[in-house]
């Protein structure tokens, strides 16, 4: 990633508050600087509407045995901080997208989520793609 992207995107860690808080829990895996994107679809929510707006992203990956944490902008702007027990993360659809790319699907219709609705679609490029996709299926609630 270049200069110009890092000062603009952030660097794509996790803030180390969070990182102690994983590894209090039970840490399965961390990775961090993850290029990839944010795809809106349909997307309402309060003061933002969008039709298809991509947005490109650096992200930090973390999944402890009792959570889901995903953030961008170098840990200043949670996209998920949610334990596996929490019904909302029922919105989420991971699958590989290529050999080297996951992607986190969140449907608001789904799940009662006030003046939200949408879909929204996280990518991140990672060697691990196929590791990180399998651990989230296993924990992730079933719809």
């Amino acid at each position: 990633m270049g200069l110009l992207a890092k000062l603009l995107l952030g660097n794509g860690t996790l803030k180390p508050e969070l990182r102690a808080a994983l590894e209090s829990e039970g840490v399965v895996l961390i990775e961090e600087g993850l290029p990839g994107s944010i795809r809106y679809a349909n997307f309402k929510a309060p003061g933002r509407r969008y039709r298809g707006k991509v947005t490109g992203e650096c992200f930090g990956l973390g999944i402890s045995e009792r959570r889901l944490a995903l953030y961008c902008r170098s840990g200043r702007v949670k996209l998920i901080d949610q334990p596996f027990t929490e019904p909302r993360l029922s919105a989420l659809d991971v699958s590989l997208d290529g050999e080297d790319r996951v992607a986190v699907r969140i449907d608001y219709d789904r799940v009662a989520v006030p003046k939200v609705s949408g879909q929204m679609t996280i990518r991140a490029q990672t060697p691990i793609a196929a590791r990180v996709v399998e651990e989230l299926s296993a924990r992730l609630p079933r719809s």
